[in-house]
């Protein structure tokens, strides 16, 4: 195995475009997985498949919450692992087919099975697919703070990685609504759920053999192994010690702060697109899709402004252009400044919602972007490697703070206390439940965003401190080769 030095030596030569490529072809797999999940699912099993909504909702639950707590011991355990392939190609490699075979099974479900039994197996499927998404997903997001130690160019592979995974989604739809799904029978025809998956699956196992190649060829670029054995005791030790990192408790906080305020705001979307802004079935869905194609924009924008400025300040921005686009519609419409109704209304927030996409692609890229940054300064700190801890508690904040601003919603809405009916309009809400909904939907979201922002303001790795960062491992490693 190559020495400390010489593997740092390598990091310090710049990728070719063939091996960033490789790496970010990765984001094909948890983009093409999650996306058309989180689309596509619910309404195969409840309207498909038969199954009560209740249960349904459930069982997709089960594989969340099995993940969420599975994450920090997948990314520990990617820190350990020792093997001549490096310390992230096995999990990678070996999560391929399972996530390829879960997501097939669970979009050919037998029309035999029902009830218990067929809760029992969608939330077996939804726990093996959401777990072997992450034992890709973790290693490989730590791997992008191996191959290089340059500051900016760690912003490139995470740029061209949100451009993988948002194509990945894109690909999903498009497979999806464009070509299974568009005969006469539309979502209800069951029969083409298997081949879409299985086109899903050859997306994902392409994507992530490419980028199991990247690790292979570049696995001298790699950190050694943490050299404690891995133990449960020793697990908790890293956790509290990963909270002792200043930098990673503020981009932890910022994150979750991120994603409660995104998520009551995603939560109530369809709420106040119908009843506060009055918004046809079709204007709502244009909204929807504006700001998922500005998420995929947001590659070239992240890219552009991470060329220019400092990682903290691209993700202050992104967040503070989300704030004003949750905000400012609902403030102007409540002050009479934001008179648009009918096809006006609906373009004029599609554009906000393009915008809030962009914004937050650019600043979903800056925030993985530090990831690689925080884990040198905690070895400065600590003398130990947690890249895959990190990426695992980030993963966790996602889903946890995701969850928590469902619940916030959820709560949020029973005070508003809108009427009850399958078919409301905004003629049969009360004035101030609307203004109450369009206040929690815009600026109530708002105010996480902004806490987001203020949080991450004292974020203080720039480019002079990370070069400082890695002047002293390496003169560290120098020292160790040295001694040996």
């Amino acid at each position: 195995m190559a020495s400390q030095a010489h593997a740092a030596a390598a990091r310090a030569h710049r990728l070719p475009l063939r091996q960033k490529l490789g790496f970010a072809a990765g984001g094909l797999v948890d983009g093409t997985a999650l996306h058309p999940l989180n689309i596509f699912l619910l309404f195969y099993l409840t309207s498909v498949a038969g199954m009560a909504p209740g249960l349904a909702g459930a069982a997709i639950a089960a594989g969340l919450v099995v993940d969420a707590v599975a994450d920090p011991l997948i990314g520990s355990v990617s820190d350990h692992c020792r093997s001549r392939l490096g310390r992230r190609l096995p999990f990678m490699l070996g999560s391929l087919l399972p996530i390829a075979l879960s997501l097939i099974l669970l979009f050919s479900l037998p029309s035999s099975l029902a009830g218990v039994g067929l809760f029992a197996w969608v939330a077996f499927l939804s726990v093996a697919l959401r777990v072997s998404v992450s034992l890709f997903l973790l290693p490989v997001t730590a791997l992008g703070a191996e191959l290089t130690d340059d500051y900016r160019e760690r912003s490139t592979l995470m740029t061209l990685r949100w451009f993988f995974f948002m194509s990945g989604g894109i690909a999903g739809l498009l497979l999806g609504f464009g070509l299974f799904f568009a005969g006469p029978q539309g979502l209800m025809a069951r029969g083409q759920y298997t081949p879409f998956a299985i086109a899903l699956s050859l997306i994902i196992i392409g994507g992530g053999l490419v980028a199991c190649w990247t690790a292979l060829t570049t696995r001298g670029r790699e950190h050694p192994p943490t050299a404690e054995a891995h133990s449960g005791a020793a697990f908790f030790r890293e956790l509290a010690e990963c909270l002792r990192n200043p930098s990673f408790r503020i981009v932890l906080t910022t994150n979750i702060l991120f994603f409660v305020g995104f998520g009551v705001n995603s939560v109530l979307g369809i709420h106040a697109n119908t009843l506060f802004w009055g918004l046809t079935g079709g204007q709502t869905q244009a909204v929807t899709m504006a700001l998922f194609f500005g998420l995929f924009l947001g590659a070239p924008l992240g890219g552009l402004l991470l060329s220019r400025l400092e990682k903290r300040t691209v993700l202050a921005l992104g967040i503070s252009v989300l704030l004003a686009c949750q905000s400012a519609p609902v403030l102007l419409r409540l002050a009479g400044l934001f008179p648009f109704e009918g096809a006006t209304l609906a373009t004029a927030l599609t554009l906000f919602a393009l915008m809030m996409g962009m914004f937050m692609g650019a600043a979903g890229i800056a925030m993985n972007a530090m990831g690689p940054d925080v884990a040198d300064q905690h070895d400065v700190l600590f003398g130990t490697r947690r890249e895959g801890l990190f990426a695992a508690g980030n993963a966790f904040a996602n889903k946890a703070a995701s969850a928590g601003g469902t619940l916030v919603a959820g709560l949020l809405l029973g005070f508003i206390a809108l009427p009850k009916g399958s078919h409301l309009s905004a003629g049969d809400v009360p004035e101030r439940s609307l203004h109450l909904l369009g206040l929690v939907y815009g600026p109530g979201a708002a105010l996480f965003s902004l806490l987001a922002v203020i949080t991450i303001l004292q974020y203080r790795i720039d480019r002079a401190a990370h070069a400082r960062n890695i002047a002293v491992l390496n003169d560290r490693r120098l020292a160790l080769d040295a001694a040996a």
